[in-house]
């Protein structure tokens, strides 16, 4: 008991004297704590918030539960189950959907967590499934105009009637092959009621009160002039025609008006009759849909999987819904939706977000470690004669460390607290609401218990005594040589496993294990690797330097190499340091210029130009007027041809045949990377190919056109298109067409060389525009759009800004720039205590050195050579990673969930970025040199010498 209480009042006395040290090893449990409690939480927030990102970006038909059925709610598909004696005579009733819709939303109710609280409540129309052709009034400029005819019971709460009154029942129209079923005589039958919107009355020309007549049927009727005029009781407006509501009342909100080059303008709309009108009009030709908005504000990451599963299952069910209690022939109701595809994507880029932050978390782990023991072995260094004095007076090894181990336990699990606490009021003020785990919980518990286990193993009678490291230069540990053999081998093998299985996407995320083990634990094994191997071969490097800085006159150079060989500061601790710092820097770089740049180059890719404008038909005339705008560089129309047949002496195979005009093409997809560079051969006779075919139209492939033996310069080559079969001639295969579909069988040639061959007409509803240098693209956007109303104009800056400002791409551009961070602080720490490690024996040699004449500037300097060496060999090791990383990972990741695009992207190395990450390493080992050397004041000169003597 008495050696005990010993110990504890030499603990507490050593805390109140010397406690800098220490207070090192309670700063890094602190932050460790910190990041702990914060970093996964704000991963899964993150994921929760791409989540609802992906599925609110979404339009509703794209993500809804969605269900189309050829019936209308109480009667059978095709029937005409109303009462046939009041048709002709009396007005319809209405029809009560009220039990139709309960039941609907009782297979909701009935639907399991968490798809039912996905899954909101439902909402059906009703429309035929033919169209009727109206009279187009002569003002609209319509050839034809067309409608669909729907009823739907929740269309006053979604738009505003702004003139008139909503439609009501009217006499049930009796058609011609009806009247003869009833023996009466045929006549006009009476025009029924329709309410539409504002936007679809000014396209249409109709104005409240209007009648507007029939020219022909929908299939239906077999004389026009007897099916019922249609008149407008109400007009209304719809809000924002894009909004979900609207987007699955397709027709209603704005009508589509299509450009036919033979017949003129061509309308289609949908009308709103009374409920009770839908039968009769359409003679139960009708469809119902039923749509579940889909919400997914509450689902978290952990949800995903399980949500898929469920959605999965829903499809591949049937539901009966009955219109009523008495209905005989309910509907079947099979909901299919594509909830599904954006969920695998979400899959897809959560195991690609965690794979990454894994790799970026396991190189600050490693340095973490590192610095716990430079930092146990600064405070066991500075309590070496208490502790010597203690081994002689009689305290065992054991008793040693149970001392040290109590000072970091008593440091370590209050900090740890303090940053625990100190995280979770972080996330609070960022709004991270994500649940505090067990897990997060133990590894904040052992950060707090890192200390006290560093101290302990760094507590040994054998450290209490110094030795020269110069005196063996190869270790002769066995221990240590079987550590670097497993690590070094480990790091083979876990390389060999990743390579061999090639990228897999989504795989860990979908079976709910989380992180691949395997891609978090081989970067960081080969980065041991590599660090390893270089301090093997440190000391032979720094004896080479030593004896080539021998013959010189200055003392710096060769003292400070002398030092660095016979007593480098911190050992190799300090190298696996810095050498994970500057890999995390280099790393971080490497894989942000990797995804961004990524993003970038698949929005040009599916873009294909600086601006890609489609919808209406941009002949020439309409090209001209869009290269005449300002800022415009040069057009070319973009037109499908169709389907056609490459057939070669080996093989034939259906492609889609696009033709451009080459020339202006070459001009707008100049800089535009994965354009073929033998765009100019489709101009010229035979492609630019001295063979003296003319009559043969040259033509590029993709690698999913070519056929076997089909490659450049193939001759024997015929198009089979519908005007003809065509002979062409291969200028180029390529992997892709940028601006066009990806991933197909396409040939691509030159619109005039084809029409010539063809005699074919061209109608593109495509174009690619390229622009000059400095023009205003926002200004030429809006005058294509003023030129033409109704096309969309794509801009491949705006598609990749949409992209990376997701959730999970603004996360990843967080993680980078903290893992830099986190690594500069570790780096700075490591270089700060190894150079205080090594301050003791450095200011008893600069203190004779100083009495001999030594500057300041050359004590600096020496300075400089303790950590130098090191400093070097991270930067070069350092680097090595960040090619060697990056490659890894993106061999065993597939990154292009957040990419946007179909191919695994290469590394990518931006010179400013790895540049910045180099100069930010030099900055913080230089302001740690000038701080250790401002620390070696001359004052301390009298001090050092007296205690020199004194040993």
């Amino acid at each position: 008991m008495g050696a005990l209480s010993g110990l504890g009042l030499l603990a507490r006395r050593q805390l109140r004297t010397s406690w800098g040290a220490t207070a090192t090893l309670g700063v890094v449990a602190f932050l460790a704590a910190g990041v702990l409690s914060t970093a996964p939480r704000a991963v899964a927030t993150m994921h929760a918030d791409q989540v609802a990102y992906e599925t609110e970006t979404a339009s509703g038909p794209a993500r809804d539960v969605i269900s189309v059925v050829g019936a209308v709610p109480g009667h059978p598909p095709g029937g005409r189950f109303y009462d046939w004696g009041a048709v002709g005579t009396g007005v319809p009733a209405e029809p009560d959907w009220s039990p139709f819709l309960a039941n609907l939303d009782a297979v909701r109710a009935e639907t399991p967590e968490p798809l039912r609280s996905v899954m909101r409540a439902p909402h059906f129309h009703v429309t035929s499934t033919e169209t009727a052709y109206t009279d187009p009034v002569p003002s609209s400029q319509l050839a034809e105009a067309k409608v669909f005819l729907r009823s739907a019971t929740d269309l006053s709460e979604h738009a505003e009637l702004v003139e008139g009154r909503w439609p009501t029942a009217t006499a049930a129209p009796v058609f011609a092959d009806e009247q003869q079923f009833l023996g009466r005589p045929a006549e006009q039958a009476p025009p029924f009621e329709v309410a539409v919107s504002r936007a679809v009355a000014d396209t249409y020309g109709w104005e409240l009160g209007g009648r507007y007549a029939n020219l022909s049927g929908s299939g239906v009727v077999a004389l026009a002039d007897r099916y019922p005029a249609l008149v407008v009781t109400g007009i209304f407006e719809t809000g924002d025609p894009d909004a979900d509501y609207w987007l699955h009342h397709g027709l209603a909100a704005r009508a589509s008006v299509i450009a036919d080059p033979n017949q003129g303008l061509l309308g289609t709309a949908s009308v709103y009759l009374n409920p009770a009108m839908i039968t009769p009009l359409t003679l139960g030709m009708a469809e119902t849909r039923v749509w579940y908005p889909v919400n997914t504000g509450g689902v978290t990451a952990a949800d995903v999987p399980l949500l898929l599963s469920q959605v999965n299952g829903q499809s591949a069910k049937t539901f009966p819904v009955a219109a009523g209690p008495d209905d005989p022939v309910p509907i079947q109701l099979r909901p299919s939706t594509r909830l599904g595809e954006i969920l695998e994507t979400l899959l897809a880029q959560r195991t690609g977000v965690d794979a990454i932050v894994a790799v970026l978390a396991v190189g600050p782990l490693g340095a973490t470690v590192a610095v716990l023991v430079l930092g146990a072995r600064l405070v066991v260094d500075r309590r070496r004669s208490a502790l010597a004095l203690l081994r002689a007076r009689g305290a065992s090894g054991p008793q040693l460390r149970l001392l040290m181990g109590g000072e970091g336990l008593v440091v370590g699990l209050g900090s740890a607290a303090a940053g625990f606490a100190a995280g979770l009021a972080l996330c609070a003020d960022l709004g991270i609401d994500a649940p505090v785990t067990a897990s997060q919980v133990g590894l904040a518990l052992a950060a707090g218990l890192a200390p006290a286990v560093a101290l302990a193993l760094a507590t040994s009678p054998a450290g209490l005594r110094t030795t020269r490291s110069d005196l063996a230069p190869r270790s002769r540990s066995r221990v240590r040589w079987v550590l670097e053999v497993l690590v070094v081998a480990g790091a083979a093998l876990a390389t060999w496993l990743l390579l061999s299985r090639g990228v897999v996407a989504g795989s860990g995320a979908r079976s709910g294990s989380g992180v691949d083990p395997l891609v978090a634990a081989a970067p960081l094994l080969v980065s041991l690797a590599f660090t390893l191997l270089a301090v093997r071969a440190y000391p032979w490097l720094a004896l080479a330097v030593e004896r080539a800085l021998a013959p010189r006159r200055d003392l710096v150079p060769f003292l400070g190499a002398a030092r660095a060989t016979r007593d480098p500061a911190g050992g190799p601790v300090p190298a696996v340091a810095l050498v994970l710092a500057v890999a995390v820097a280099a790393t971080s770089a490497v894989l942000y210029s990797t995804v961004s740049g990524g993003v970038v180059r698949e929005a040009w890719r599916a873009t294909g130009a600086d601006l890609r404008v489609s919808g209406p038909i941009v002949d020439e005339p309409v090209a001209a007027q869009i290269a005449a705008l300002h800022g415009v560089d040069a057009v070319t129309p973009v037109d499908e041809v169709g389907d056609s047949v490459v057939q070669g002496a080996a093989s034939s195979l259906r492609a889609e045949v696009y033709t451009v005009d080459a020339a202006a093409l070459a001009v707008v997809q100049e800089d535009v990377a994965g354009a073929p560079e033998t765009l100019d051969g489709l101009v010229g006779p035979g492609g630019g190919l001295d063979d003296g075919a003319d009559d043969a139209v040259p033509v590029i492939l993709t690698r999913a056109a070519a056929g076997l033996g089909v490659g450049p310069g193939s001759a024997g080559i015929t198009l089979a298109t519908r005007e003809g079969s065509v002979p062409v001639r291969v200028v180029d295969v390529v992997d892709e067409l940028p601006g066009l579909p990806a991933d197909r069988a396409l040939v691509l040639a030159d619109a005039e060389r084809l029409a010539a061959s063809t005699d074919g007409s061209s109608f593109a509803r495509l174009a690619l525009v390229g622009l000059a240098d400095g023009a205003d693209r926002a200004a030429v956007k809006a005058e294509i759009s003023r030129l033409l109303p109704t096309s969309v104009v794509e801009d491949p800056d705006q598609e990749a800004d949409a992209v990376l400002a997701a959730p999970v791409s603004g996360g990843l551009a967080i993680a980078f720039v903290l893992a830099v961070l986190l690594a500069g602080l570790l780096c700075a720490a490591a270089v700060v205590m190894t150079l205080m490690l090594a301050a003791p024996a450095r200011a008893r040699l600069l203190a004779v050195l100083q009495t001999l004449g030594l500057s300041p500037r050359q004590g600096r300097g020496l300075v400089g050579w303790e950590i130098g060496p090191w400093a070097v060999v991270a930067l070069v090791v350092g680097a090595a990673l960040g090619v060697a990383v990056p490659s890894l990972v993106l061999a065993a990741v597939d990154v292009t969930a957040l990419t946007g695009g179909a191919t695994q992207p290469g590394p990518q190395y931006d010179p400013l970025l790895l540049g910045a990450a180099a100069a930010g390493f030099v900055a913080v080992v230089l302001a740690a040199v000038g701080v250790a050397a401002a620390l070696s004041r001359r004052g301390e000169v009298a001090a050092q010498l007296r205690m020199g003597g004194n040993d």
